[in-house]
């Protein structure tokens, strides 16, 4: 009897996990947010990006971790016209990020070899300084949406809740900001929907911009794109995900759908 259910636990686990991974079929954006310098959740964005290209996906990368200006550099570098280095000298990741790159070199080397591309869907820091001076509601630009998305209740909340821990930083300039690179990023990620509709949009962003499908970026993208279907994927909630399947092997689909765009 006890081998009987064990069969049965096993096989209930299999059909879960099958059926996780075949949902994604049905999305056209999938957020997986991270914990900036967790090696897991890299680990675990890097195998849903070769997962859903092994399905033959067209997919695109979108990343926080970039701003917006800085496109072209990206474009070279998956183009192999630039390497890593030079890639990260020209969009100023060192000033502008400053995590530790290699977080998210497999990332790269990944996505430049099966020539997938990254987009830089993040806002540039003088809009943001322009934003703490003046204040978000006196700021127009075209990288923002107008009007602007307002916070909700409860994404004003979770704010304070942050914000008791940090007494010395000004409220409302705290809000703008936030609300500022929420806005700024849901408008890059509708416009890439609207550039490449055939696409899945993975996008890689910080936790507390994606926490849930009501709020954030995933909220606001709701609002400029009321009928795009949208899931997000934390690690946590799918520690057994795709990690039974070996991407390493020359011989997979992973690597076999078409001539590398590169060798990295």
């Amino acid at each position: 009897m006890l081998k009987i259910l064990l069969v049965l636990f096993i096989f209930s686990v299999a059909m879960a996990r099958e059926i996780s991974i075949n949902s994604l079929d049905k999305y056209q954006v999938i957020f997986l947010p991270e914990e900036h310098t967790s090696k897991e959740d890299h680990k675990f964005q890097l195998d849903v990006i070769k997962f859903l290209y092994s399905k033959g996906h067209k997919i695109l990368i979108a990343m926080e971790m970039f701003q917006q200006p800085f496109q072209w550099a990206l474009d070279k570098y998956i183009n192999c016209q630039i390497e890593e280095g030079e890639m990260l000298s020209k969009t100023e990741y060192k000033k502008r990020w400053g995590h530790d790159p290699a977080l998210y070199r497999d990332i790269g080397t990944f996505a430049k070899e099966k020539g997938i591309s990254i987009r830089a869907i993040n806002i540039p820091s003088e809009l943001v300084k322009r934003i703490r001076e003046e204040g978000l509601e006196k700021v127009r630009d075209e990288r923002l949406p107008y009007p602007i998305i307002e916070h909700t209740e409860g994404e004003k909340k979770a704010l304070r809740e942050f914000l008791s821990k940090h007494p010395r930083v000004e409220e409302k300039r705290f809000f703008d900001v936030q609300n500022a690179w929420d806005n700024g990023m849901a408008l890059a990620i509708a416009r890439l929907l609207e550039d490449f509709p055939d696409y899945k949009i993975l996008v890689l962003v910080g936790r507390g911009h994606a926490q849930n499908l009501e709020s954030g970026i995933p909220r606001r993208l709701s609002l400029l794109k009321p009928n795009i279907s949208m899931v997000i994927l934390k690690r946590e909630d799918h520690r057994d995900f795709l990690f039974s399947m070996d991407f390493s092997k020359e011989s997979s689909s992973a690597n076999s759908i078409r001539e590398p765009n590169c060798k990295p």
